[in-house]
């Protein structure tokens, strides 16, 4: 079996002749932790979608080329299926939180791949997130912070091999956004794949392996991370803030 994902000249519109993406071609290996940047409208967001079958299964448009996870194209495989391999923690956890209580919440996923609900496991994976005690509070009770965690904490709950998170920082403070990626580059240390779509450059400057930078839905620049980041030109021209550490 062919591991890693793949895109193969895949362009994507949500209409006919308005095009998301364009012509995206490119290869994520198993145990990388790529960052993905861009301005908004860029396509970042549609890359996710078409990562776990989102795209064409359940959000209709336009699709043409292939992408494959593990050797298995997301045309011919449903949503639930890539659900047993890629996690999604979404930009705005209120659109994943639906159950009483957080422990709920984390069974909930495990329920629908028909795995066994472990409370031990799931008190375990709380208290890896920094929620330990958290199993019977009501979700909308916390904070936005606490509700992204949550949400990472269901996907580790399923142990996939792919973690994707769209603007996971968006709405967390500085102290929350490391604390996230030093846990993220932890699963990354344990082999999960880490896939974040980032505006944040300084965090992509200290804790990826590889960038993405998408502009109008083309792919601009890609490859480790420190190479892209230094391209001060590419990135301002763009209007991609330059990180502190490839500043010369």
């Amino acid at each position: 079996m062919k591991r890693g994902i793949a895109f193969e000249d895949v362009s994507f519109g949500y209409a006919r002749d308005t095009w998301a993406l364009q012509h995206v071609s490119l290869a994520i290996r198993p145990g990388s932790f790529v960052g993905i940047a861009g301005v908004n409208g860029s396509g970042k967001s549609t890359i996710t979608y078409l990562l776990n079958g989102l795209i064409p299964h359940a959000i209709p448009g336009v699709f043409t080329g292939n992408v494959t996870v593990d050797g298995v194209s997301t045309r011919i495989k449903s949503v639930a299926y890539f659900a047993r391999s890629i996690g999604m923690v979404f930009q705005n956890p209120d659109f994943s939180l639906f159950n009483l209580t957080v422990g709920e919440e984390i069974a909930f996923g495990l329920h629908n791949i028909r795995q066994s609900v472990d409370q031990k496991r799931i008190n375990e994976i709380l208290m890896r997130v920094g929620l330990g005690g958290f199993a019977h509070r009501d979700p909308q009770s916390l904070s936005f912070g606490e509700k992204q965690k949550v949400c990472l904490a269901s996907v580790l709950a399923l142990d996939v091999s792919y973690i994707v998170l769209d603007e996971p920082t968006a709405m967390l403070d500085y102290k929350s956004s490391i604390g996230l990626y030093k846990l993220l580059q932890e699963l990354n240390e344990e082999a999960k794949t880490i896939i974040t779509v980032e505006h944040d450059t300084d965090l992509l400057w200290d804790y990826t392996d590889e960038t993405i930078i998408l502009d109008s839905g083309r792919i601009k620049a890609g490859g480790a991370t420190r190479d892209v980041l230094s391209k001060g030109k590419l990135l301002t021209s763009l209007g991609i803030k330059r990180p502190h550490g490839g500043r010369k």
